[in-house]
């Protein structure tokens, strides 16, 4: 291993300062826009998935959304594995810009697809399903490389409020398709295969993600620099051997666990909740897009307050509490939601926030627990892996679901799936190794050397 040469040492404390508010503004912007691409299909592609389906039975579409939502995710490991290294290799900021350049280029082709009509159903489906694959190697390259550059400029206290606060953009992102899916039903309604939106107005959404991720991808490659914790760190030949040896061993296991339960459950947010709310009776497309909007103005600040309750009483205990609310809260209205009894609007809107409030606060406390697991030298590979690769198995739900219906109906499958996460967060947790007040530059081996008081016992009510 080499040593790197670092920033100027009398560089001003105001100078650090802005060099942070920039790096964790970054971070944010970028996880915006990750998870606007995210979850394009499942909110602006949904009302136009004929574009592409069209011909296929309803079985068959209902798999092809699906997969179109799955390809993504199953993308997002290859992606962390390829931009962990080079972020450990090459620095955060110069990885973490290239993988928003290359999922903007993604979205903008998948913007300029034929359907169809025009090379047939299983070339339109193939290409799309392609593009959405590579587009999550991109998208899983992002968060690889900038939160761990955000949370290596954060104050040890600060970790999970500011992790909180960057993971929040997830549905700050989710809101803002919902409001261009809103405006292009409008400028161009959904209807039959002929329709505007059906045509053309699907696209909308796609092009602005693009044009937004081009801007927050020159944001970070000329505004942002590197952490002095990266930059004086030693400079590992195989950080992604590093990330699996020795004590780092175990915390990838502990991440995996963890991971994997929260997938399922933002895959029920995410993916299935927006088709329950499109199968009841007597909402249209333009009410679930609102419906949409309407249940997560709140949400993000669950995600801070489960990094403040990580901050306060430490990461363990508030990962098994989070478990526990992701489990029996979204699980409960997710069953409440498949029941299809709801008539009155505000009621649903209401089920919705239960929903994605119960699953946002454990993903609030993961920038800093993972960040904390892993030394500088393997950290954006630790994170980057840990909390990709937790995406397949989750990502493969439509399976599950399949399995399912044996014993039950086709809607209150998501809320067995999120039931379920919400056991594996818990069990995660109760593994899970405390890392608050851990110093990042100390942690070379796995092991942490707590910076602050010993955490509280979070108080279960």
């Amino acid at each position: 291993m080499v040593a790197r040469p670092t920033t100027d040492p009398t560089e001003s404390d105001q100078n650090l300062v802005l060099r942070r508010r920039r790096a964790v503004r970054s971070a944010y912007a970028g996880f915006f826009i990750d998870s606007f691409d995210i979850y394009l299909p499942s909110v602006a592609l949904l009302p136009a998935m004929m574009y592409f389906s069209s011909g296929l039975s309803s079985d068959a579409a209902r798999l092809v959304t699906g997969f179109t939502f799955a390809s993504t995710l199953l993308g997002r490991p290859l992606g962390a594995v390829i931009f962990g290294h080079l972020s450990d290799r090459l620095g955060r900021r110069r990885t973490g810009s290239i993988s928003i350049f290359g999922f903007a280029v993604c979205t903008l082709l998948i913007g300029c697809l034929p359907g169809s009509a025009q090379i047939g159903a299983g070339a339109a489906i193939t290409l799309l399903i392609a593009l959405r694959f590579v587009d999550g190697i991109f998208l899983g390259g992002e968060y690889t490389a900038a939160t761990p550059l955000a949370i290596e400029h954060t104050s040890p206290h600060r970790r999970g409020i500011i992790g909180g606060a960057i993971q929040s953009s997830s549905t700050t992102g989710y809101v803002a398709i919902a409001v261009f899916t809103y405006i292009a039903l409008h400028v161009a309604p959904a209807g039959s295969i002929h329709s505007g939106y059906v045509q053309w107005g699907w696209r909308i959404p796609f092009f602005a993600g693009a044009i937004i991720a081009a801007g927050v991808g020159l944001f970070l490659r000329r505004r942002v620099e590197e952490s002095e914790v990266w930059l004086k760190a030693e400079l590992a030949k195989a950080p992604l051997r590093d990330a699996f040896t020795g004590s780092s061993r175990t915390a990838f296991a502990q991440v995996f666990i963890v991971m994997t339960g929260i997938f399922f459950g933002t895959n029920m947010l995410g993916s299935l909740m927006p088709q329950l709310l499109a199968a009841h009776k007597g909402f249209s497309a333009n009410r679930v897009t609102l419906t949409i909007i309407f249940c997560n103005i709140l949400v993000p600040f669950f995600y801070v307050i489960g990094g403040w309750m990580a901050d306060r009483y430490g990461r363990k205990p508030a990962i098994i509490v989070s478990g526990v609310v992701m489990a029996v809260v979204q699980g409960a209205a997710l069953a409440m939601m498949g029941s299809m009894r709801y008539t009155n609007w505000t009621a649903l809107i209401v089920t919705a926030f239960f929903v994605a409030a119960a699953t946002v606060m454990a993903v609030g406390i993961m920038p800093a627990w993972i960040n904390e697991l892993f030394p500088t030298r393997a950290r954006s590979s630790g994170w980057g892996i840990g909390y990709s690769s937790a995406t397949i198995i989750p990502g493969l739900f439509v399976f599950y679901q399949t399995g399912l219906l044996g014993w039950m109906p086709y809607n209150y499958t998501p809320a067995v799936l999120a039931f379920l996460g919400g056991v594996l967060v818990v069990i995660g947790g109760i593994m899970a190794k405390e890392t608050r007040g851990t110093d990042l530059a100390a942690v070379e081996s796995g092991d942490t050397q707590a910076a602050g008081p010993p955490a509280r016992e979070l108080p279960v009510t």
